[in-house]
């Protein structure tokens, strides 16, 4: 059994795995509640994917797994042609490793909506050759009211679905929420078209916590994989004890 644990800006996630099959998913966690899991359940393997001190704290309180912390010199499953692989993130390293699970031989594109909007590149060779970094939707409404004197921060609290959000706002709140997120949709599509008409039979799949509300808006044909960073921490991890 493997636990791979994906520790994001706003949220940790944790999946169990047996081989590549997910038999566990965990959407929302925290650290006190993983260690208790694992000292009833200890995994074979443990790799986590962080972007704070949190991995520490967990590592020390499970000191006698066998413990991966993703990083620049974790061997991976394809090849990272990154020119810059020290500040690659590793939600995005994961990101690319799933897809590569997923739809190995295939080019792929990855898009993550979470605190940023991430694009990462597959192509059908196995080579990792980049992406895209793009302000998340939350970071859109608060540079919005953050950088003018009048518009108000908005957020995602809606009495409705993302779908009713009407494409002509009657109020400034109102413009604030559609144009944020129904703009967002659109430069995905955009950006999508971009890079399908460079690489054949582009497959796109997307993950992060705000596609729940995009995708509607998206309409270019995608499939959706939640679990898609934890997939690839399983398939990292398996491939770094092979």
């Amino acid at each position: 059994m493997n636990l791979a644990v994906d520790i994001g800006n706003s949220v940790t996630k944790a999946g169990w795995f047996e081989q590549d099959h997910l038999r566990e998913f965990q959407p929302a966690v925290n650290t006190d509640q993983l260690v208790h899991r694992i000292r009833e359940r200890p995994p074979d393997r443990i790799i986590v994917s962080s972007v704070s001190a949190y991995a520490d704290e967990l590592k020390a309180a499970v000191d006698s797994t066998k413990f991966v912390v993703l990083g620049p010199e974790t061997p991976l499953p394809f090849e990272n042609t990154y020119r810059t692989p020290h500040t690659l993130g590793t939600d995005r390293i994961a990101a690319v490793a799933g897809a590569q699970s997923l739809f190995p031989d295939q080019n792929v594109l990855v898009i993550d909506a979470g605190t940023c909007v991430t694009y990462e590149l597959l192509n059908e060779q196995g080579q990792y050759l980049g992406g895209l970094i793009s302000p998340g939707l939350r970071m859109r409404w608060q540079a919005m009211h953050t950088f003018t004197a009048r518009l108000p921060l908005v957020s995602l609290d809606l009495p409705q679905q993302s779908t009713d959000l009407p494409i002509i706002g009657k109020s400034t709140e109102g413009a604030l929420q559609s144009g944020g997120l129904i703009g967002m949709a659109a430069e995905i599509d955009q950006i999508i078209r971009r890079y399908a008409d460079k690489f054949a039979a582009l497959q796109i799949v997307t993950c992060g916590g705000d596609m729940d509300y995009l995708r509607p808006w998206i309409l270019s044909e995608h499939k959706h994989v939640p679990e898609l960073v934890l997939i690839g921490l399983n398939s990292i991890v398996q491939y770094e004890g092979s």
